[in-house]
C-alpha cells in the first residue's frame, strides 16, 4: 500500500481557524467601540454640565440666589426669561444645593477606567462641578 501523506490543512481546519479569528476580532471591536461610545457619551455630559452651570449662575445673577433643591433644574427651562432652551440639557444630570447656598452639579461618567482629573470623585467614579459664587 503507496498511500502517499497529503500536505497542508483540510478546508475544515481552515474554516475553524477563520471562524475562531473572526469571534476574537469581535469581541476586540465590540470592546473599543463600547469604549469610544462611552467616551463620546462623558464628553456630551460634560458640555451639558457646562452649559446647565452658565445658566445657573445667569440665574444667581439675576435672583441673587441659586434654585432651591425643590425647584431643581427644571426652573432654568420653566422660568421667564428662559435660561436653557430643553429640559433634554439637564436631564441626566444631578443637582444638589449645599447649606452654604451653592450647589454641586454632577453625572457618574461612563468611561471609569479612564475617569482621572480635577473634577472627578468617588467611587463609582463622577465629574461634578460646584458654585462659582460661593
Amino acid at each position: 500500500g503507496g498511500e502517499k501523506m497529503k500536505k497542508g490543512f483540510t478546508l475544515i481546519e481552515l474554516l475553524i481557524v477563520i471562524v475562531i479569528i473572526g469571534i476574537l476580532a469581535g469581541i476586540v471591536v465590540g470592546i473599543v467601540g463600547t469604549s469610544a461610545n462611552n467616551k463620546a457619551q462623558d464628553a456630551k455630559y460634560k458640555a451639558n454640565v457646562h452649559e446647565v452651570q452658565n445658566a445657573l449662575e445667569q440665574y444667581y445673577i439675576d435672583k441673587n440666589a441659586y434654585p432651591t433643591a425643590s425647584e431643581g433644574l427644571a426652573v432654568l427651562t420653566t422660568s421667564d426669561p428662559k435660561y436653557l432652551n430643553s429640559a433634554s440639557t439637564y436631564k441626566d444630570l444631578t443637582y444638589t444645593t449645599t447649606d452654604a447656598g451653592g450647589y454641586e452639579l454632577s453625572f457618574t461618567l461612563k468611561n471609569q477606567s479612564e475617569a482621572l482629573g480635577d473634577n472627578v470623585k468617588g467611587s463609582p467614579k463622577v465629574y461634578f462641578v460646584t458654585s462659582k459664587q460661593q
